[in-house]
């Protein structure tokens, strides 16, 4: 999800590309190789079947337990949406700033919260707050929680570090059971792989903690600014912001195995997987398919503002539009049969 500085970054960007031809002609430009231009779509091209209407403003999206849901700071509630009906089923009350993603598993919702510094705990049976968490959760809203390995895994500020903490949750308890020292300006966990990996952003490192030991058990460099991440059945997946590559992580070896030039440079973004892509979103460029067959952009859409929240499910990417307040459903599979004839 993007902020200010982020807009104005990722759209001076497209508006160079879009002058300088190389937005629909084979013109490598901003460090983005040719291939890329040329699977390139208009926004308008985007099959979206129906655009469900939301509160305005910034938003984090999940899917799960049969539905998807979005949390939006403005009106401090979480939103469960029937992806069949596409209506909205529940509305349930959240923190103040419920700003860094939606964890999914053990079931339930946890939603964390930046400004009040607590985990919302949502019962998807009843749709009801279950419990509310106290932990001193990093302010900065660009990242996601993990849950996994019976625990919830979030980065905070504990021993008074700078987001250099990553905070252990027993998902029964509610209890702190470890504080794990890592990089200060950590802001992204995932549990995958028997292991909890999280962004070091300003150091750039992917580090990897042993849930057993609670203890780093790998640091992988990723020079270009990581910081989302997530998982497939074969590998871990980073989206790096200096220059808008996704990356590949091997869990066998510890090591890069693949990067993919996305060209979506800037601050924001999103990552979703499905049982056949890697998906990239960011502001400008909404949704960006990703073979991992062959770790090669099948094709990608641009165009937009304040775009950047996407997950993918049911058949359907579902992106946020902040500005208008609406989520839009995009068939993937008329997506999948669009041709590659310019606009």
């Amino acid at each position: 999800m993007p902020n200010s500085a982020s807009a104005a970054l990722r759209m001076k960007w497209l508006h160079v590309l879009a002058l300088s031809g190389g937005l629909f002609s084979g013109t490598a430009l901003c460090g983005v190789p040719p291939q890329l231009t040329s699977n390139q779509y208009d926004l308008s091209r985007l099959p979206i079947v129906d655009r469900v209407k939301v509160p305005v403003g910034p938003g984090w999206l999940e899917v799960g337990f049969g539905s998807v849901w979005v949390t939006k700071t403005n009106s401090h509630l979480a939103l469960r949406i029937d992806p069949i009906t596409d209506r909205i089923v529940a509305q349930i009350p959240v923190g103040s700033d419920p700003e860094l993603g939606i964890g999914m598993g053990m079931g339930f919702a946890w939603i964390a919260d930046t400004q009040d510094h607590t985990i919302t705990q949502i019962d998807p049976r009843t749709n009801r707050v279950a419990r509310i968490i106290p932990v001193n959760v990093a302010a900065d809203p660009e990242g996601s929680i993990g849950v996994g390995e019976g625990s919830i895994w979030v980065l905070t500020n504990e021993g008074g570090t700078d987001a250099g903490t990553l905070t252990r949750i027993d998902a029964v308890s509610g209890k702190i059971v470890a504080n794990i020292p890592v990089k200060p300006k950590s802001h992204a966990a995932i549990a995958a792989f028997g292991s909890v990996w999280l962004t070091s952003t300003q150091s750039g490192v992917v580090t990897r903690v042993d849930p057993r030991s609670n203890a780093v058990v790998a640091q992988i460099s990723v020079p270009a600014l990581p910081r989302f991440l997530i998982s497939n059945k074969e590998a871990v997946w980073v989206l790096c912001q200096k220059d808008g590559t996704l990356i590949r992580i091997d869990p066998a070896s510890n090591q890069v195995t693949a990067t993919v030039a996305v060209g979506v440079p800037g601050e924001g973004g999103d990552l979703s997987v499905d049982n056949k892509y890697v998906w990239v979103s960011a502001e400008g460029v909404p949704l960006s398919q990703v073979n991992p067959d062959n770790n090669r952009l099948v094709r990608q859409f641009v165009g937009g503002r304040k775009d950047d929240t996407m997950r993918v499910g049911f058949g359907y990417a579902w992106v946020l539009d902040e500005l208008r307040g609406e989520i839009w459903k995009i068939d993937l599979n008329r997506l999948e049969k669009l041709s590659h004839a310019r606009d």
